[in-house]
């Protein structure tokens, strides 16, 4: 979609964490050297920790006059593109766009690209993100967490990616050791 526009963009900003990959397949598709990671958190694990978008920089940004595209997984209530293309805006860009893979209908703003539509809200699965959201949704069900992530894993018919139970149920561990904060 972003090649067919025919837009050239000078920056791309990977929303971190979720936005990462995507945002790195994205700078080699389009050619784009200029990758910035801007860490926003609006959701800990499966659970809103603010009413809006706490950011954070890991460097130096200098956007003056420049074309930027701002990459991230999913955007669910529009919160925090919304308040990336404010914090984008105010450092000088000279255009800004909004890239996702999953626009969820709930949110408040509809991002220039994205892949997938979504029309009834859904907790969706991304492969880099696999331990945080088993965590979250096994922990919502209450009860023994460890049992409920094994369920979870066959009802999401993951016994069929090969994952080793063993080494998914030592993940969770690791997040049901550090609450509901996330990493």
């Amino acid at each position: 979609m972003i090649l067919d526009d025919g837009v050239e963009f000078d920056s791309i900003i990977a929303v971190s964490r979720g936005g990462l990959i995507p945002a790195r397949i994205v700078s080699d598709v389009l050619g784009v050297d200029e990758l910035i990671v801007i860490r926003s958190r609006l959701w800990g694990t499966g659970t809103r920790v603010s009413n809006e978008p706490e950011t954070f920089f890991h460097e130096e940004i200098n956007l003056g006059n420049k074309r930027v595209l701002i990459v991230d997984e999913v955007v669910d209530t529009g919160a925090t593109l919304t308040k990336l293309t404010r914090i984008v805006n105010d450092l000088g860009a000279l255009s800004i766009k909004t890239a996702v893979l999953h626009y969820k209908k709930t949110s408040s703003i509809i991002p220039d690209y994205y892949v997938e539509k979504v029309e009834n809200w859904a907790w969706i699965y991304y492969p880099w993100s696999l331990s945080e959201t088993l965590y979250a949704l096994a922990k919502n069900r209450g009860g023994d967490l460890f049992g409920n992530a094994v369920s979870i894993l066959k009802e999401v018919n993951a016994v069929e990616l090969y994952l080793d139970p063993l080494r998914i149920l030592e993940s969770i561990k690791r997040y049901s050791k550090t609450g509901d904060r996330a990493r």
